[in-house]
């Protein structure tokens, strides 16, 4: 449980790190599923910049094109990923201003709600990233990458 700041701080870097790893694991599920050279379409997707919505999105029409019959991931896989991106954008950027800028009572309310939404995505993500981490390995398998 997030009780003080050093713990928030702790709990914070570890849900952007979960962020990482399924910001990582989705651009090589498309880099798979792009056909050819794997590799070197991941190479393609990171210097191109392409942020985590993005590649969901384009994941997503690449997925449902070209007259697939059964697409790889359901809609809800994709709603997962959507909000995935956006609770990585909120820690991302709006994480602190809840709290930071009050002080007393305030903040101490303020800090607790916090803390609280964050132990929630904190586990959430830490959950997610495990499962697309396995999604990565058996998209690339069953493509012939690896």
């Amino acid at each position: 449980m997030i009780q003080d700041l050093e713990t928030f701080h702790k709990f914070l870097g570890e849900t952007m790190m979960f962020c990482q790893f399924i910001e990582h694991d989705v651009k090589w599920i498309y880099a798979g599923m792009l056909g050819g050279d794997y590799r070197k379409n991941y190479e393609e997707v990171i210097k191109s910049r392409l942020t985590l919505g993005e590649v969901v999105m384009s994941l997503k029409e690449l997925d449902r094109g070209n007259g697939k019959k059964k697409p790889y991931f359901y809609s809800e896989d994709y709603a997962l990923l959507s909000e995935l991106t956006r609770i990585r954008n909120y820690w991302a950027h709006e994480g602190y201003l809840g709290f930071s800028y009050k002080s007393g009572e305030t903040w101490a309310l303020a800090f607790a709600e916090a803390a609280a939404a964050l132990e929630k995505d904190h586990d959430k993500l830490d959950r997610t990233s495990r499962i697309i981490e396995e999604v990565r390995l058996d998209v690339l398998k069953k493509l012939g990458h690896i």
